[in-house]
């Protein structure tokens, strides 16, 4: 088990913040510069819910299917940001701590250098707890499918070698991760 959104009106779908860009990818140091670098990585990722109480986060994993899962704001100020998934169980969520210079879950051994690599780990493990990330029920854009895709073919430490515009570079670097 593992343990901004903005108001819409009634009836309309929510879908997260996403931020205009990112300036380069995050070095580890302060845990401050380290919260706002992944903070704008997130914001690209169209599965950052920003400031969304517990009980919002789980109304909105409880019929979606099991593993899917969003970051959220925590409501704790000493705590990173939370992480809300669909378990087998119902909707969960676990704390998401910046030890030292990595990143684990509250109650895990394992830290990752990048919290895209967590996600990652606990998508790609034999247990699977995460499967896929809500981005809310608006279409995605076809920008950031294309994105997304271009990454997982090339891998992020390629991007710079790809023969595109120097616009097109920074679109892709804004995000460069396949989640």
């Amino acid at each position: 088990m593992i343990s901004g959104c903005s108001e819409a009106e009634e009836g309309r779908s929510v879908r997260p913040n996403r931020a205009q860009s990112a300036d380069s990818l995050c070095t580890h140091g302060h845990d401050g510069d380290e919260r706002e670098c992944t903070t704008r990585f997130l914001g690209n990722s169209g599965f950052y819910w920003g400031p969304l109480d517990v009980d919002e986060a789980h109304a909105r994993l409880t019929t979606l299917p099991v593993g899917t899962f969003l970051i959220r704001d925590s409501m704790q100020t000493d705590v990173f940001f939370t992480l809300s998934y669909h378990s087998e169980d119902g909707p969960t969520s676990v704390r998401v701590l910046l030890k030292g210079c990595g990143f684990a879950l509250d109650g895990s051994k394992h830290a990752f250098p990048c919290l895209f690599e967590l996600l990652r780990f606990y998508m790609t493990s034999a247990k699977r707890s995460l499967k896929q990330p809500y981005r809310g029920s608006a279409p995605q854009k076809l920008q950031e499918l294309c994105r997304r895709a271009v990454v997982k073919t090339y891998g992020k430490d390629n991007l710079d070698k790809l023969p595109v515009t120097s616009v097109l570079r920074d679109f892709l670097q804004s995000y460069p991760f396949s989640i």
